[in-house]
């Protein structure tokens, strides 16, 4: 079940009118049961690997808290609990690159020793993603470590703990709540706040807009440039590479506010997952707007334990790269996902040594030095494999070297009218960013108006992305990119 499908439009509604019906005592329960529904409407045998990982790290946490064994049993504890919880991610998202790359250093090795015919062909062996495992596990894991470093107390109520893990907003793909956020919430009685569902409501349009009109009209364009990549000019591939930085925006953060609306329909509030993140001066300051709740995850658990800044500058620099490859690893198993995160952390490495120099320049380019640098690690992120990504950067820059006649441009599935409809989407999302980044938020200026124009307002918006969203052709919602993560 997808926020951009009919059947969210129904069961939400449904799910809110019985929330604020039932008595206080029941309304967690009635969450837990929807949660669970609408995670086993993908696919209902995927519930055994949520049940698994919500007790493992409940037992875990339970455990740790007890305090036996001392310090060597309790760490030890630790790492086992995590190796359990971390196993099913990595045997469905990781064990077929892992076992083609064995293979393949097996086949170099038997190469060198001049007996290649002996090592078997690669595995073809391919496992279906549990749609939002990476989510749900790092969300599992942060609460076990923070339990470990006695940071919080464990949650001694399981089924409490289990909305935790499963709390449907934001299970399939973000934002990675931490329990002091969200844990918490669910000891708080709710009731239903007029002004605040007003709120949730705007939040909610502004992301279908950007999810339905912007990013999935984008995906018509990018999908097909990046499909037949070397029947493509440089120019086309250009463009789709720009309006994937645009696409994979648009989506994941229309994914992220409409997980916010709906969490703020029931009283809840979620972390703020973007902040204008092509505003960014520098590549530090983009993954500081980009993706928080993953960025600031890798920060506390990875970054800082394994030294963070407070090593030798060298050694810094070492962490930065590391964990910028990790997270490249966690979007997806492949050496291209694993190359974005190295540039991003070699990039970052640079905005560190380079910070006095960049002081001096004027803010305009370093945004736009930021926005190029993102955007050739967009062409490694939307690129099948490495080699692609290779030849996709060179025919780009061979377009630029040489000033090419363009003839495919309109030619990608998508009509000068749809095109500009994307230029004027694109617009308005730079434009909303860069009041915000002002202290100007538009839906607050929109709800300080009279009720009549707060009406209008959100039937115009219902009413647009219902004439202009990308439906398909007896409507097939568009999964979020991120759903494969």
């Amino acid at each position: 079940m997808v926020f951009n499908s009919f059947k969210y439009l129904l069961f939400l509604p449904v799910l809110l009118l019985l929330y604020f019906i039932l008595p206080q005592k029941l309304r967690n329960w009635w969450l837990l049961a929807c949660s669970w529904y609408f995670y086993m409407s993908w696919n209902a045998l995927h519930g055994i690997l949520l049940l698994g990982c919500t007790a493992v790290s409940y037992a875990g946490a339970r455990l740790l808290q007890r305090d036996g064994g001392g310090a060597k049993g309790r760490k030890a504890l630790f790492v086992l609990t995590l190796c359990v919880l971390f196993a099913p991610l990595v045997f469905y998202k990781y064990s077929n690159f892992l076992m083609q790359n064995a293979f393949r250093a097996l086949r170099l090795v038997a190469g060198l020793a001049g007996a290649a015919g002996i090592v078997p062909p690669a595995p073809a062996t391919s496992f279906a993603l549990p749609v939002g495992i990476s989510f749900f596990t790092f969300q599992a894991a942060g609460y076990l470590t923070d339990v470990y470093r006695r940071n919080i107390v464990a949650e001694r109520n399981f089924f409490r703990y289990a909305l935790f893990v499963s709390f449907f907003p934001q299970l399939v793909a973000g934002p990675i709540e931490r329990s002091g956020t969200l844990l918490r919430q669910f000891d708080t009685p709710k009731s239903f706040d007029f002004e605040r569902a007003k709120d949730a409501v705007f939040i909610m349009l502004w992301g279908y807009f950007l999810k339905m009109v912007l990013a999935d009209r984008a995906a018509i364009f990018v999908n097909s440039a990046y499909a037949q990549p070397y029947e493509t000019e440089g120019m086309t591939l250009l463009f789709a590479t720009v309006f994937f930085a645009f696409q994979i925006y648009g989506d994941f953060y229309g994914y992220s506010l409409i997980a916010k609306g709906s969490a703020k329909l029931l009283g809840f509030e979620l972390t703020d997952n973007f902040a204008s993140p092509y505003g960014a001066l520098n590549v530090q300051d983009f993954w500081r707007r980009w993706h928080i709740s993953l960025s600031t995850w890798f920060r506390d658990y990875v970054y800082i334990p394994l030294g963070g800044s407070r090593c030798t500058a060298a050694r810094t620099a070492l962490n930065i790269v590391l964990v910028m490859a990790l997270s490249g690893l966690w979007h997806g198993a492949g050496w291209h996902f694993v190359a974005w995160g190295l540039l991003h952390g070699i990039l970052q490495v640079a905005d560190r040594t380079s910070a006095d120099f960049q002081k001096k320049l004027p803010a305009a380019l370093r945004r736009l030095v930021t926005f190029f640098w993102v955007n050739v690690g967009w062409c490694l992120f939307r690129s099948p494999s490495l080699r692609t990504a290779a030849d996709i950067l060179r025919s780009i820059g061979s377009f630029i070297a040489r000033h090419k006649q363009i003839h495919d441009f309109f030619y990608m599935k998508l009509e000068w009218p749809e095109l500009k409809l994307l230029y004027a989407s694109i617009a308005l999302l730079l434009a909303v960013d860069a009041l915000n980044e002002r202290g100007i938020c538009v839906r607050r200026c929109i709800q300080k108006c009279g009720a009549s124009v707060q009406v209008l307002a959100v039937a115009a918006g219902i009413v647009f992305i219902a004439a202009t969203g990308v439906w398909g052709g007896t409507y097939n919602a568009a999964d979020f990119i991120y759903f494969q993560f």
